[in-house]
């Protein structure tokens, strides 16, 4: 069959039907809403999986439909793009309880926000494409957990723990606000797994660390060093206080219970403390002195705390 149509059989209609059909395949949802907050259009969003604002609809403010706290931000990046007459992209995360019923946690969205030429005399408006970054963001959150995060224990890791120290030194260097290094170890642990098998060593390592935080306090730093070593940064605080800290979470260790199974499993920790010194040439020295100390505590017959 010849093909014989022409560009001018393409009416207005046409593409209007075309340009409907276009915007409702789209899996994001786009909506032109005009400088005051009005939502005057809401397009594509059809595929449900990704995308579904059940609560904003046409001919309503943003402030009728979302929190005051996020249609302000809205309306401030929609008036900013307006301003600067051009393309504005912005992160936000959007609570389950505005979004389908289907989505069970909260989701992540980058908003993309082109300014629209003005209309005659209405009000400037903008094309707001939602484009949702849920996947990108929690794998990029993973990744930064298993770069930063102990897997066994939950808490900060020695990679984490080094690059802190080396902005605690540097601050040192500048403002000479001293800090502590408690450095820590498990007594005996090798019998613990020889007893309890390494399940055992590990609901140990993992009861530790709770006992640990409950114990330091909110401004410490406590992190899995390697094995059953943690390591922990006590800032703004000097050689006194850090020994009352130490001595509070070594009689903490001493008295908690591990529960393994029909298992009550007890255990000591030695401590070795280490002070900032303006003799220090990087913050590995001080590391290195809380492990000394700790060494001394354990040649001292353990469940001590030393002083370097």
């Amino acid at each position: 069959m010849k093909d014989t149509q022409t560009t001018e059989d393409f009416t207005s209609e046409y593409f209007k039907e075309v340009l409907t059909i276009f915007f409702d395949a789209l899996p994001d949802p786009i909506f032109v809403i005009n400088q005051n907050g009005l939502i005057l259009r809401v397009l594509g969003g059809n595929s449900h999986k990704i995308n579904c604002f059940p609560n904003i609809v046409e001919s309503q403010y943003l402030h009728e439909t979302l929190p005051k706290e996020i249609a302000d931000v809205c309306l401030q990046t929609i008036n900013k793009a307006i301003e600067d007459d051009s393309l504005t992209c912005i992160d936000y995360e959007v609570e389950k309880e505005h979004l389908s019923p289907e989505f069970c946690s909260n989701q992540f969205y980058q908003g993309r926000i082109f300014p629209l030429k003005q209309h005659e005399s209405d009000l400037r408006a903008v094309l707001w494409i939602a484009i949702n970054t849920t996947e990108k963001v929690l794998f990029t959150k993973k990744l930064n957990e298993l770069a930063t995060k102990d897997e066994l224990t939950g808490i900060n890791n020695r990679r984490y723990f080094n690059g802190v120290m080396k902005r605690t030194f540097d601050m040192f260097q500048r403002d000479k606000v001293s800090f502590c290094i408690l450095m820590l170890d498990v007594d005996f642990f090798k019998k613990v797994n020889d007893n309890y098998g390494h399940d055992g060593g590990d609901s140990v390592l993992k009861s530790i660390t709770c006992t640990l935080t409950e114990s330091l306090r909110d401004i410490d730093l406590l992190a899995r060093y390697g094995g059953e070593e943690f390591i922990a940064l006590l800032p703004n605080t000097n050689m006194p206080d850090a020994f009352i800290v130490a001595q509070r979470v070594r009689l903490a260790v001493e008295k908690s219970i591990v529960q393994h199974g029909a298992h009550e499993i007890r255990v000591t920790t030695s401590v070795g403390i280490s002070e900032i010194s303006p003799e220090d040439k990087d913050y590995e020295s001080v590391i290195k002195r809380a492990d000394v100390a700790l060494y001394a505590a354990k040649n001292a017959g353990r469940n001590k705390v030393v002083i370097v």
